[in-house]
């Protein structure tokens, strides 16, 4: 069996992707430059990942989407115990600055295995939702309620061990993934609202426990910490905290104002902003190109995401829709989430903007999902083998 194919390029779906490569460099260089660092060696690291991040792209198109998905499950399970190994192996230094165990050391590079985790999920998860679609011809309440009830069931390990790095921002990337393929596969519209309300019973409960004592002490004792508390009680009234609690959220507010309409003046005092590479990396773009640079920037998003959803329709093939729609819902929570938080809309969860923030790991694991995406098959729908119901093919 050939695990890869020859495909024609898709120029219009690279362009994004490359130019989205060149301004990573750009800001990383930039944010170099507004904290005082040492410039050449930011840049120099980031663009040694991006070529890297090309070469993912271009190894993963090539392979066949029938062999990423026979052998999904696979890839989750070595996924889980990249993430479960973290609990012994994990980066001295990260967890001294951060108390987490998300990141891997390897030399001088750290990885950190829930952004390959991304990749794994979503392949696993449209591979259990395609053999559901062929073993049931005819749907029912009950049989999608049994088929949620089995996602549900493997995805229980992936949240066991975001819930025990204490990755809550990750975690919310996986629940939108999920939401995402339940939709576009067909659930039941009473199963998900029954879902969607559990969400938003959930999330209404969480706040309360956030802003009442008692509450305060119940998610101690289920492991949160102190700072995730004051992420949303900064969120609320950020001002009001903005020597404490939200100072890294005001500053971001004010670097992004301070850019105007164009961009701040040469002459112009950069706002100190703690964490300016990774979670507040807009702000760059904010203070530096204002308004119209930062418009620009969410503008190449949406269109990189307009690409990757009409890439996948234009293949005729569902598994090919199932992956792209999951994959780039999770990449479009991510980059609400992040610009959202800069800009005071939503609180801080410590989720990357995707392509342009610091951290080599997730700019290779969305490299390689842009590289599956890129490589779709273009064929008809996807289907299983009689003779083996693990086995899937392309007819």
């Amino acid at each position: 069996m050939r695990l890869y194919k020859q495909r024609e390029i898709n120029y219009a779906l690279l362009l994004p992707i490359f130019l989205l490569y060149l301004l990573s460099i750009w800001v990383q260089y930039q944010a170099a430059i507004m904290d005082g660092r040492e410039p050449g060696s930011v840049m120099l690291r980031q663009i040694i990942f991006c070529v890297l991040s090309v070469l993912v792209l271009g190894a993963a198109s090539l392979l066949k989407t029938s062999f990423l998905l026979r052998y999904s499950g696979i890839w989750y399970v070595l996924s889980l115990g990249l993430m479960a190994s973290l609990h012994w192996l994990y980066d001295p230094f990260m967890f001294a600055e951060t108390h987490t165990k998300r990141w891997l050391r390897i030399g001088s590079f750290t990885i950190q295995p829930s952004e390959l985790m991304k990749i794994a999920f979503v392949l696993f998860m449209v591979y259990l939702t395609l053999r559901y679609e062929k073993r049931k011809t005819m749907r029912t309440i009950q049989t999608d309620m049994m088929y949620v009830g089995s996602i549900l069931l493997y995805s229980v390990p992936t949240f066991l061990l975001m819930y025990m790095q204490r990755d809550f921002g990750t975690s919310l990337v996986f629940v939108v993934m999920l939401g995402a393929l339940f939709v576009i596969s067909g659930v039941h519209w009473k199963i998900l609202t029954v879902i969607a309300s559990l969400a938003v019973f959930v999330g209404g409960v969480l706040l309360l426990l956030v802003f009442t004592e008692w509450g305060n002490r119940l998610l101690f004792q289920l492991t949160f910490s102190q700072y995730q508390l004051d992420r949303v009680k900064a969120w609320v009234d950020p001002f009001a905290y903005q020597d404490s609690i939200a100072f890294q959220q005001v500053r971001s507010m004010l670097a992004i104002g301070s850019g105007g309409l164009l961009g701040a003046s040469p002459e112009h005092v950069t706002v100190y902003v703690p964490v300016r590479e990774s979670d507040m990396v807009f702000t760059v773009i904010g203070e530096t190109f204002g308004f119209l640079g930062s418009t620009l920037v969410i503008f190449l998003y949406f269109y990189l995401i307009y690409q990757v959803i009409f890439a996948a329709l234009s293949t005729n093939n569902k598994a090919s829709v199932y992956i792209a729609i999951t994959f780039i819902f999770g990449l479009v929570f991510q980059i609400f989430e992040n610009i959202g938080a800069a800009i005071g809309l939503l609180p801080l969860t410590g989720i990357p903007l995707p392509f342009l923030s610091q951290g080599g790991t997730s700019l290779l694991a969305i490299s390689m999902a842009m590289g599956i995406i890129l490589g779709l098959n273009k064929a008809p729908l996807l289907a299983i083998d009689s003779r083996q119901d693990s086995e899937m093919r392309f007819e």
